[in-house]
């Protein structure tokens, strides 16, 4: 078999595929400010695709001029790197806002069967439920937004940007929280697509219109980095830093962001002058992780060792990937299982300890764990725990097992490049 790396792991993303996109032409008018929360880190092969929670400005009276403009304006990650440039660069949830549109018109059944389903992860039966809503003469703007969420989690990035494209045209120039969403998720269809000018341009409309809109400045620094503008981008991150100098987040996502486009000493300078600048106010925790991002990983393990067992998943996880990069898998694998023993079952956890696993060449082991990750349903790392099974079961020898897999893997994320290479291979396999 041949000895490569397939296993995705559950990086970093720097930009958020999975945000929630605005486009919206730039014309100087103000749209009144929505609250943006901070924004997920998410893996890259599903497009995020969790309702956040923004402002219901649905009664805004203030219009832009999008009709035309949104064909011109224009999000991201790496199966393992990729995933560090689009995550989604926020969490705003915008259910509220679509639930009171939505129950103003009770004939949009299939509407809100959609979202249910894109809830669910089914995003294949969300696109049906999209279709039959548009045959239904449902509420258009949000019938349309739903299925490029819906195509962002099959992998069809083509498909979602002409949705989100036709869902901003029919909100009819109006500045909602609801438009802005959109927006985030039609700049991170284009980012998925390479089109990174395109992108560019949609932050840029955002922050013509929120000159303190923080996500959208990173995002576009993350935009123009993809288009080898570095000094250009430094502005832009450093502009967010100066939006919120206390978001660490926003800090080690940029130098995840720096470091994957071959800037990693640059970004590490701003680890450091964050750690200068706030290390009274620092705990262990975030010592720890900018410790981990720093690479040195004796001072990340001593200020993460005490968040063993404790109920921050994403401390956990570092915590183990550090005790993988100082060799000790074992002890890495004790950091997660001492978490799923006391915890309820969490697939990011799982997803770590089968790769962890995998690693040590325990490959049955890490098939359960994969296995078991999968058990519990949706969850932001089905897709890629569904992918790392079916290397599991390679690894094992169970080639027939892990082509069947396959099959019906690409049946949910047809658009999976790496999967269809992969497929090609398992078609070369001799099977009993």
């Amino acid at each position: 078999m041949v000895a490569r790396q397939k296993l995705i792991q559950a990086a970093r993303a720097g930009i958020a595929v999975a945000g929630m996109v605005f486009m919206m032409c730039s014309c100087g008018k103000n749209a009144d400010d929505t609250e943006r929360e901070k924004r997920t880190d998410q893996t890259e092969s599903t497009a995020s695709t969790e309702n956040t929670e923004s402002k219901d400005s649905t009664d805004s009276t203030e219009t832009i001029e999008s009709a035309e403009n949104t064909d011109s304006t224009g999000s991201t990650e790496n199966t393992e790197n990729t995933d560090k440039t689009e995550k989604a660069g926020s969490t705003r949830n915008t259910q509220k806002a679509e639930s009171t549109k939505i129950t103003k018109n009770a004939k949009n059944a299939n509407l809100l069967a959609g979202m249910e389903l894109v809830e669910q992860y089914d995003f294949q039966g969300a696109v049906e439920r999209f279709e039959a809503a548009l045959l239904n003469d449902e509420d258009k703007e949000l019938t349309y937004r739903g299925q490029g969420i819906a195509y962002m989690g099959l992998g069809k990035y083509a498909e979602a940007e002409t949705a989100f494209l036709s869902s901003i045209e029919n909100a009819q120039g109006r500045a909602t929280a609801l438009v802005y969403d959109t927006n985030y998720y039609l700049a991170s269809a284009y980012m998925k697509q390479g089109k990174y000018a395109d992108a560019e341009q949609v932050y840029s409309a955002i922050i013509g219109l929120k000159k303190k809109e923080k996500d959208a400045y990173y995002l576009r620094a993350c935009a123009i980095l993809r288009q080898n503008r570095y000094d250009e981008a430094v502005k832009d991150f450093e502009k967010a830093f100066e939006l919120d100098p206390d978001d660490i987040e926003l800090v080690t996502d940029a130098y995840v962001e720096m470091e994957a486009a071959g800037y990693g000493e640059q970004g590490r300078t701003y680890l450091r002058d964050f750690m200068t600048k706030k290390e009274k106010s620092l705990d262990d925790g975030e010592k720890g992780v900018l410790y981990y991002y720093l690479e040195d990983y004796e001072n990340a393990r001593k200020h993460l060792d005490s968040f063993v067992n404790e109920d921050d998943v994403k401390l956990t996880q570092i915590l183990g990937q550090t005790y993988e990069k100082l060799g000790d898998m074992n002890y890495a694998g004790v950091v997660y299982q001492t978490y799923l023993a006391s915890h309820e079952p969490d697939a990011a956890i799982y997803n770590s300890l089968g790769i962890c696993l995998m690693n040590q060449q325990k490959y049955d082991e890490a098939l359960a764990a994969f296995e078991s990750g999968i058990a519990i349903g949706a969850s932001d790392y089905l897709q890629e725990l569904k992918f790392n099974r079916i290397v599991a079961n390679e690894y094992t020898g169970n080639f027939a097992q892990a082509k069947t897999m396959m099959e019906e893997y690409l049946q949910l994320y047809p658009d999976d490049a790496r999967a269809k290479k992969e497929y090609e291979f398992l078609k070369t396999c001799h099977i009993n």
